[in-house]
């Protein structure tokens, strides 16, 4: 009976003592850069906004990436701009994904070109 009252002992000891073990920092390294990572870092506010939001990503192959294409649409609740697309092209420097291009475009709400985006500015 004593030696299993020391087994549950150490076993709750044990359970007691166990802490969550961190993620090495190479693991959160490698969470932190990813293509997305570096659209939010360019855009933080992204996901705080309660717009409708559609984004399309691709690389340039399907294993060890080195370049992708980021589109973000955001719908806007603004009488002249009815959406904002940005198209970013990316880069990974080793481990770490970076901006070589981005640009924006404007699809308009009124006039005569509603239904595709331009570069120009929506009146």
């Amino acid at each position: 009976m004593y030696k299993i009252w020391m087994v549950l002992g150490c076993s709750l000891f044990l359970a007691a003592c166990n802490q969550p073990i961190a993620q090495s920092q190479q693991q959160a390294a490698v969470q932190k850069s990813t293509v997305i990572h570096a659209v939010l870092l360019d855009q933080p506010n992204l996901f705080h906004d309660e717009t409708n939001l559609k984004i399309d990503q691709q690389f340039n192959r399907a294993e060890n990436p080195t370049d992708a294409e980021i589109t973000v649409e955001q719908a806007q609740l603004d009488d002249s701009v009815a959406a904002i697309r940005t198209e970013y092209e990316l880069k990974r420097d080793q481990e770490v994904w970076k901006i070589v291009n981005k640009k924006q475009s404007y699809q308009c709400a009124r006039g005569d070109n509603t239904n595709k985006f331009q570069f120009e500015l929506c009146s």
